[in-house]
């Protein structure tokens, strides 16, 4: 046990069947009820076949006790005749019979010679008990239901034995068994849809929380929040705090926000100045000592500015939040303008087949993506970098705008964690090669708010980054072939 008191959470995930972890909450709640009001149903239904067979029992037993006082009156009275009316209210049979078990009177078709009862059996009868027994004693095929009425009062010698058969008892109890067996499921039926149903209708507001949060952003914050169900219950509460805390992220995401604009801002100005005192020391100095440490110094400022604008284009993305595009880009062209800015690159970048293709969009954020990625391919990349433009397989909406280099590559652990701002491979984290940890951050904040996505997949040996976009036009007039 945890020191909470709480189980932990191997022994949990034990306990609860798979299939159950996995069923939603309405689920769960319409099965528990479900399976509640089934026991419950069972119980009534045994208790009420109880509660009715003993009903009937009783009205026997009260019907065969008139009778037998009936014929009690007789014999205290010495006008007793040989053979005695069986009565009403379903009596079958009526015995008189003395100390001995002797038969003394019989009703008609009652055995005139042997009693119904055991010797055993009559003295438990005497007593004021009802027995059940067989009803071959009597030439039945059912149970026969006997009572006693003492007809001596003072002698108790001669006893009034009254036989019910329990054949329409039965039926009505099987009867009644049967309606509780049919009716059962069909009700259990009823109750698990409308449990359903109130289930969901009362998680409705739940359902509207949830879609609420999905659509929620940073970008947005300040101006979304959670809807509030009208009724004052606990998912009125829930939606209450859960928006106060909106709150609170949002001023705090603001003030971050703040911070990285403002500094970056403030930023420049000192590095733009030091970066002009290095380039004038650099020349007076010449390929002297303090021109070489310069010009070393002027690679850490080049990268502190470069860190400084990716800071202040990500500050900007998320405070203004996705950008819409709006108009279209001829993305072969600008492949081929980008890749010719490239021609002094470490290895050479060149460009492999471009499907002419126009991508509804703004072409500057598009131009950063290819710089970024160009940028991080030529950095790790052994002898060449092949940007291309394709039209991805079994998507005609789609277009694929590809930058392959033939370098280490990315473990497929970390493909994911690459895209997170300020990660960096451990490969990557040298003064010389590494960059800012930003690259493909803003790349994937940019294709993102142009409804596309990024994915990176092996070259062998290196690396693919596949940009998917929204196709707007594939210009086959301009293609060759």
């Amino acid at each position: 046990m945890a020191a909470d008191g709480s189980l932990p959470q191997r022994w949990r995930r034990r306990s609860l069947p798979r299939w159950w972890r996995h069923r939603s909450l309405r689920a769960r709640i319409t099965v528990l009820a479900t399976a509640l009001f089934s026991v419950a149903l069972a119980l009534a239904g045994v208790v009420l076949l109880v509660a009715v067979r003993a009903a009937l029992l009783n009205t026997l037993d009260s019907s065969a006790h008139r009778s037998g006082t009936e014929v009690a009156a007789l014999v205290q009275s010495g006008r007793l005749p040989a053979q005695v009316l069986a009565g009403s209210g379903g009596v079958s049979l009526v015995q008189v019979v003395d100390g001995d078990n002797r038969v003394v009177a019989a009703s008609p078709g009652a055995d005139t010679a042997v009693s119904v009862l055991e010797p055993g059996d009559l003295a438990r009868v005497r007593t004021g008990l009802e027995l059940t027994v067989s009803g071959d004693r009597a030439s039945l095929d059912e149970p026969l239901r006997v009572v006693g009425v003492r007809a001596d009062l003072r002698s108790g010698q001669r006893t009034v034995l009254v036989g019910t058969a329990l054949g329409r008892l039965n039926d009505s109890s099987r009867l009644l068994r049967r309606g509780l067996l049919l009716g059962g499921p069909a009700v259990v039926a009823i109750m698990a849809a409308l449990t359903w149903w109130l289930v969901g209708l009362t998680l409705r507001p739940v359902a509207a929380l949830q879609r609420g949060a999905a659509e929620l952003s940073a970008a947005r914050l300040a101006r979304s929040r959670l809807p509030v169900p009208v009724a004052a219950d606990e998912i009125r509460t829930l939606a209450t705090t859960l928006n106060t805390m909106l709150d609170r992220l949002d001023s705090a995401t603001a003030k971050q926000r703040r911070f990285v604009g403002d500094a970056a801002h403030e930023l420049r100005s000192p590095i733009a100045s030091l970066r002009l005192q290095l380039e004038i020391a650099q020349r007076l100095d010449g390929d002297g000592p303090a021109g070489e440490l310069a010009g070393e110094a002027l690679l850490d400022v080049d990268r502190l500015s470069n860190l400084i604008d990716d800071l202040l284009l990500l500050a900007r993305s998320d405070e203004r939040g996705p950008t819409q595009a709006h108009r279209p880009v001829r993305l072969d062209e600008l492949v081929a303008a980008v890749v010719a800015g490239y021609g002094e690159a470490q290895v050479p970048v060149r460009t492999g087949d471009c499907l002419p293709a126009v991508v509804p969009g703004n072409s500057d954020g598009l131009h950063r993506v290819l710089v970024n990625l160009i940028d991080n391919a030529t950095r790790y990349a052994r002898s060449s970098v092949t940007v291309s433009v394709s039209a991805p397989a079994g998507r005609p909406d789609l277009v694929c705008l590809s930058v392959a280099d033939d370098g280490p590559g990315v473990p497929a652990a970390e493909r994911e964690q690459v895209f997170d701002r300020f990660y960096r491979l451990d490969d990557a984290r040298s003064r010389a090669e590494g960059g800012t940890g930003l690259g493909l951050a803003i790349v994937r904040e940019i294709v993102t708010a142009h409804g596309g996505t990024v994915q990176l997949r092996d070259n062998d040996p290196g690396l693919f980054v596949d940009v998917l976009l929204p196709l707007a036009e594939l210009r086959r007039d301009d293609s060759t072939g």
